[in-house]
Order: structure tokens, then C-alpha cells, then sequence
């Protein structure tokens, strides 16, 4: 089980991250705009890949082009690395499809 972040963990995370992110209660929250729904979905699929890997998996929301996303590390009732490790790598798959 991982360890629930700090607030000054939280805060030194955030610092990685791209203004993609905030953190509302208790979630870790993204949002992220694509050109048409083709690049929506090929995100979600490179994503989807990662998280199964993580054995982590987002709450997420795609309505054309626009993903909403909620990280939360259930098993642990919190934000953890692994949740800041998952928006990291969405951050980085993102840049493909600027």
C-alpha cells in the first residue's frame, strides 16, 4: 500500500506537473484538450497501457475532445506517488498530441 502524500508532499509534486493539474479535495485533477476525437481516444488507449502496468486506474471522463481526469489512490484513501507518477506520464503522452 503506498503512503498518503503530505501537504508539503502534495505541494512539491505539484511543482512537476503541468498547469493541466490541481488538487481538489481529496483528488488529484486533470484536464486536457485535443484537436478531434481521434486524439482523445489514442491518449486515453498510450494511457490506458501505463495503468494497467501500475495496476492504477484513473477516473476519467471524455466527451469528444476533452478528458477530464481524477487520480486518487484508493486503497490507501489519498493522493500517493503512484498518482503523481500517472499524471507525470499523462503529461508526457499529452506533449504527442500538441
Amino acid at each position: 500500500m503506498s503512503k498518503v502524500l503530505s501537504k508539503d508532499e502534495l505541494n512539491k509534486n505539484m511543482d512537476l506537473l503541468s498547469n493541466s493539474w490541481s488538487i481538489e479535495g481529496l483528488y488529484l485533477k486533470g484536464s486536457y484538450s485535443f484537436n478531434n476525437f481521434d486524439n482523445a481516444f489514442s491518449f486515453m488507449k498510450e494511457v490506458a497501457v501505463k495503468c494497467e502496468e501500475m495496476n492504477h486506474h484513473p477516473k476519467w471522463t471524455n466527451v469528444y475532445n476533452k478528458l477530464d481526469i481524477e487520480l486518487y489512490t484508493h486503497d490507501s484513501g489519498g493522493i500517493t506517488e503512484k498518482d503523481f507518477e500517472l499524471s507525470c506520464f499523462m503529461d508526457t503522452v499529452f506533449q504527442k498530441f500538441k
